[in-house]
């Protein structure tokens, strides 16, 4: 039998979010519907943005939405039963000197899993940061990928990349890898959860964004199929 795990990050209040100008999400019942007989049910979400919780993203969220596709423009085929890699960092990694987790090289090439990486699939970096989803320090100390270690992914050529943490570049001290990464027209997904629990080296991956017109990224509901 063939294993599933849910690999979304929940979106509730309190959860992670990226700094202002970014909402938060707030959820709210719906107030009383005085053009409907008996009472209904549902909710606002009040606060909920492109890059809230687990998104998938295309490079018009660097070059623009008039310089690149749109997640729309992206065949759902594509996105269903993608070859997946799980690089599970969670017992081997580097800290810098700051004591946060800072992914080399060396630290991506150690995984087992590494070797099973094959050109346009998925790639998806494990370190359990999701733990911390609900704390504020799931972006302040983040995982970060080194510029080489970014460079070493992209060399892979996938089609799509995602990590359990949401803040890839060191905020303080920019590695400067966006620029080539959004070049190599890698899509984004992120970030995730339970990718510490991937058991085998290679997997299926699906992700569906939500329909939406007009964005470069949306919320998304993304599984793996072992």
């Amino acid at each position: 039998m063939r294993k599933t795990v849910d690999i979304t990050g929940i979106i509730k209040e309190g959860m992670w979010n990226y700094e202002p100008p970014f909402p938060k999400i707030k959820i709210k019942p719906l107030p009383r519907v005085p053009w409907v007989k008996s009472r209904v049910y549902c909710e606002i979400f009040e606060g909920m943005h492109s890059q809230t919780g687990t998104y998938l993203e295309t490079p018009a969220h660097y070059f623009g939405n008039d310089k690149s596709y749109l997640l729309i423009d992206i065949p759902v085929e594509k996105l269903i039963n993608i070859d997946c890699v799980v690089l599970n960092l969670m017992d081997n990694h580097t800290k810098d000197d700051m004591g946060r987790i800072s992914i080399t090289v060396k630290d991506l090439e150690s995984c087992e899993a590494a070797a099973s990486i094959a050109e346009g699939g998925a790639i998806l970096v494990a370190t359990g940061w999701d733990k911390y989803w609900m704390e504020d320090k799931y972006l302040k100390k983040s995982p970060y990928f080194t510029y080489e270690a970014m460079r070493w992914l992209i060399e892979k050529k996938p089609f799509l990349m995602g990590s359990d943490f949401a803040r890839w570049d060191n905020i303080n001290k920019s590695e400067n890898f966006f620029s080539e990464f959004y070049n190599a027209d890698i899509l984004m997904m992120g970030p995730c959860v339970d990718l510490v629990n991937i058991e085998k080296p290679k997997v299926k991956l699906t992700v569906l964004p939500l329909k939406i017109d007009g964005t470069s990224s949306a919320p998304c509901r993304a599984v793996i199929m072992e």
